[in-house]
């Protein structure tokens, strides 16, 4: 190492809103993704006075976002050496050919280093695409497999795989957004020709929902770019595009509406230009997200690279507190875990407790596997599965299950008849500690909605709360029906009737305050309580303020006492 090198030193856990802050997502070019670089951290333009950053463990944790890795390189940074990587911004890394070191590891991988030899993954697709280069078929012996195993093994046309190879995938349906999209379709076009088409055109799903909303807080011409540049991609290719069905109006949330349309079914495997593409999971699907030039290859390809997962599987057992939910369960295995307690790894759900909750908490449970660093979330399915499934398509589809002596990784055991609400605490989705021990937090703010929240047994969890109840005046509650479905069911059930005489400002679909990009956000030093998935620094608002997680009944009641509380009648 040259002695001259400025080195830039960070801990543990630093996340993709800490690297380039989602607001700063709307402007693809180099230039002003290293400016703003790890701007919360560090201060604007102060990494391109850096050579090398040297982190701890589970760096680039949270979205797939591309530009994460595209603003360090951009910046000068020659290498980044870490104690471990967050998977998706590890194969983000590979692709773009940014150089990573993964301390104390020596371990390498042919096809992983291949891909670095070819100067990422574009170069190398090109050769493949000209026969100049194969993927070797597998050499595990037979042995019994995990879900996630079994179904990258089909995908990949291997008979058996295992955890640490790497593999080239078969992906059942492709999906992106308007905040990656855009890009996603400058790349394909620029590698694989002007007139290229992708692969298999009813295989992706375009959606809009991310940046739809963003003029409504601040001027960002770039967010109705994407938006454009998304839908002619569409329109060019003749792909599934789920559009604004009104200004400013998703059609849902990705994560949502995707099940809802009958897109998912058991078996599939699926890739997303979102962290959050896990969610699929609850339904007995390998389901993953991939950034920028994984996507552009995908399209061009149809398949995608793998580091097969090694698998954590969480047996939950006991009788489920009637108060309590998924978002609880979740937040209480992050603060088991911690945010990389899974990272790289598979989670494979299963118990009692996974038997008593509805769909809409399964995919609570499987989206925010990712806040511990996994890959995919997995739920088997079953009957209440085979049932949603079949009442959105007709498509035929494979139940695919882990072998009863398959090898797993590590096993958790958790009785969770005694659990009390959890409460994750700023900056970090893994500060959890139950709500009894949290002492006095006033709060301003609060929100229920994104792909985690607010789904139809959210607001159903809310309404329960708020009926007959106003909120506290000195408190902002906004709620965000996750899809135009859920909206409509809402309404007839009286919920959004019972949350608006509560006090509620109930907006239009889409991602919104969650990605910092819509009403709902956090002002300068405010404090909130979300029932989303994320808090980290400036995620959804403003860097100074703090953000707590929460569940939908949780957040109902805070918002009624104008304080982080469980207890609505104890005024």
């Amino acid at each position: 190492m040259n002695i001259s090198e400025k080195i830039l030193i960070l801990g543990d856990d630093i996340n993709t809103d800490d690297i380039i802050p989602a607001k700063r997502g709307t402007n693809a070019d180099p230039v002003h993704l290293a400016r703003y670089a790890l701007e919360h951290l560090i201060g604007e333009g102060k990494l391109l006075e850096y050579d090398i950053i040297e982190a701890g463990y589970n760096f680039g944790c949270g979205s797939s976002r591309e530009f994460a890795p595209i603003a360090i390189k951009a910046a000068g940074i020659k290498k980044v050496r870490a104690r471990s990587f967050a998977e998706i911004f590890y194969r983000n890394s590979i692709n773009i050919g940014l150089s990573l070191e993964i301390i104390g590891d020596s371990q390498q991988n042919p096809v992983v280093d291949a891909i670095a030899r070819a100067g990422g993954l574009i170069p190398f697709n090109q050769k493949r695409l000209r026969d100049k280069v194969s993927v070797p078929k597998s050499l595990t012996p037979a042995r019994s497999m995990t879900m996630a195993e079994k179904m990258l093994a089909r995908a990949s046309g291997n008979a058996f795989v295992q955890p640490g190879e790497v593999i080239f995938a078969k992906v059942d349906l492709a999906m992106s957004h308007d905040a990656i999209a855009g890009p996603v379709a400058q790349l394909f076009y620029q590698h694989f020709g002007e007139k290229a088409k992708v692969w298999n055109a009813n295989k992706v799903v375009l959606v809009a929902d991310h940046f739809i909303q963003i003029n409504d807080i601040r001027k960002d011409e770039g967010a109705t770019t994407m938006h454009q540049q998304m839908v002619q991609f569409a329109r060019e290719q003749g792909c599934h595009l789920l559009d604004v069905v009104s200004p400013g109006e998703a059609a849902g949330i990705c994560h949502v509406l995707l099940p809802e349309k009958g897109f998912i079914r058991p078996g599939m495997v699926i890739a997303g230009t979102d962290s959050h593409s896990c969610t699929y999971g609850a339904f007995g699907c390998f389901s993953t997200g991939v950034g920028t030039t994984d996507m552009a290859n995908l399209f061009a390809t149809g398949d995608m690279w793998v580091r097969v997962p090694g698998t954590l599987l969480f047996e939950l057992s006991g009788t489920l507190p009637k108060q309590i939910g998924a978002k609880d369960i979740m937040l209480f295995i992050l603060g088991q875990i911690g945010c990389n307690g899974a990272t790289g790894k598979a989670i494979e759900f299963r118990g009692s407790i996974i038997e008593q909750l509805p769909i809409d908490e399964r995919m609570t449970l499987a989206n925010m596997a990712i806040e511990c660093g996994a890959m995919c979330g997995l739920i088997a399915p079953d009957e209440v599965t085979i049932e949603y499934v079949q009442s959105r398509t007709q498509e035929e589809f494979e139940v695919i299950t882990s072998d009863r002596d398959a090898e797993y990784e590590q096993i958790y055991r958790f009785d969770l008849s005694n659990l009390e609400p959890q409460i994750a605490c700023p900056p970090k989705p893994d500060r959890v500690v139950g709500i009894s021990e949290l002492g006095e937090v006033p709060i301003t703010r609060a929100f229920i909605g994104s792909c985690t929240g607010g789904k139809l047994f959210d607001l159903a969890q809310a309404a329960e709360v708020l009926k007959g109840r106003r909120v506290d005046p000195r408190v902002s509650l906004f709620v965000v029906p996750a899809s135009r479905e859920v909206r409509q069911k809402a309404e007839e059930l009286g919920y959004l009737d019972i949350l608006e005489r509560a006090g509620a400002q109930v907006l239009k679909s889409g991602c919104g305050a969650c990605i910092n990009a819509g009403i709902g956000v956090l002002g300068k030093q405010e404090t909130g309580i979300y029932a989303t998935n994320r808090n980290f620094k400036g995620r959804s608002g403003d860097p100074t303020a703090r953000n707590y997680l929460a569940s939908p009944r949780v957040v109902a009641i805070s918002a009624v006492r104008g304080k982080i509380s469980d207890r609505i009648d104890d005024k």
